[in-house]
């Protein structure tokens, strides 16, 4: 699965499965050399999708998955 690269500027948004509510980050840089995408999640800004996502929901989680910007793909799908 391809992944979308996101813009400076551009807002991402997390919808919550089991309550209502979302999060949303704003992006501050983009290194696709790297790979390295940083966002600011309310006053603090992060390093990585990654470690945004792991702020808000609590839990490790795939950063690009997370915000939107790749698919998730089901079990056993997999190429």
């Amino acid at each position: 699965m391809e992944k979308r690269w996101p813009k400076v500027g551009e807002k991402l948004v997390h919808r919550f499965r089991k309550s209502p509510g979302e999060a949303v980050a704003e992006v501050v840089s983009v290194n696709r050399k790297t790979g390295v995408v940083s966002v600011r999640v309310g006053n603090e800004v992060y390093s990585s999708l990654s470690s945004a996502a792991k702020a808000v929901s609590g839990a490790s989680a795939n950063g690009w998955t997370y915000w939107g910007l790749k698919k998730q793909v089901p079990p056993g799908q997999r190429c």
